[in-house]
């Protein structure tokens, strides 16, 4: 039997909480002999380093690539986008991971609207100018994923209808978020199905997964979950190699299993 051939993954938001885990739990279970690339991005890169130096602590010896990337820094894309073509020449999973609760700095409308802006332009625009400018890299892989992390106030009836955490700004962000994330597989459907010169290299499945609420610093510690139980989802996504989870859908894990969210 031959093994999967390796995977480039690029977690964004990585030296902690969720996409740490992500990184930590998709490398553990290729032990002993791991083959893919993990590229560990983060603001920080003081920060990113103690992760690495973390995870190798925790036995994980899959190579750990550490990259410097603020996500709303469109110069910052770009050199992360140039840096992952010249030292791999593709990606097979970009996994947009960082994120923030964003509270105003006060109650003046101004700081109330600048607080909007700034988690629409975190969780949406950012999402996917990524997205769009680590395309071409993703067209090289021959399964190329795009998973983005939304949550579970993101579904509109879940919302409606059970008790959930209440933080509008957040909530329509991630809302936001899963609609972009239809709009950009319809589009990649379209262009796949389309014919000619624009239909070259594979189809891209893009997802969001929710992993649900967290013990992470995002929330204060106070969530029911480990990160590494939120990671779960990810990592099953990522080493998906047949394509039984189709792209452009919504998926937490729970009790063992796989579960579609309803948008």
């Amino acid at each position: 039997m031959t093994s999967p051939a390796a995977q480039i993954i690029l977690v964004t938001g990585a030296n902690k909480g969720l996409g740490f885990s992500i990184i930590k739990v998709a490398a553990q279970r290729e032990s002993p002999t791991p083959s893919n690339t993990y590229i560990l991005c983060c603001r920080d890169v003081d920060a990113g380093q103690k992760a690495v130096e973390e995870l190798q602590a925790l036995g994980v010896t899959a190579n750990i690539d550490l990259l410097e990337l603020d996500v709303t820094n469109d110069e910052q894309i770009t050199a992360a986008v140039k840096y992952v073509e010249s030292t791999y020449g593709r990606l097979d999973v970009l996994i947009n991971n960082a994120g923030a609760l964003i509270m105003p700095s006060n109650e003046s409308l101004p700081a109330i609207r600048q607080a909007y802006n700034d988690t629409l332009n975190l969780h949406i625009s950012s999402v996917a100018v990524a997205s769009i400018a680590f395309t071409p890299l993703l067209r090289k892989s021959p399964d190329p994923k795009v998973i983005n992390i939304t949550s579970g106030i993101a579904s509109m009836q879940n919302v409606l209808t059970t008790k959930m955490g209440r933080h509008p700004p957040y909530g329509a962000s991630k809302v936001g978020l899963n609609g972009l994330t239809v709009h950009m597989q319809v589009a990649e459907n379209d262009r796949v199905q389309g014919g000619g010169e624009n239909a070259t290299g594979p189809r891209i499945r893009f997802y969001v997964v929710a992993p649900g609420p967290l013990k992470t610093a995002f929330n204060g510690f106070r969530g029911p979950r480990s990160p590494d139980d939120g990671a779960e989802v990810v990592v099953r996504l990522v080493a998906d190699r047949e394509g039984a989870f189709e792209g452009g859908s919504h998926w937490q894990f729970e009790e063992g299993d796989m579960r579609q969210v309803p948008w």
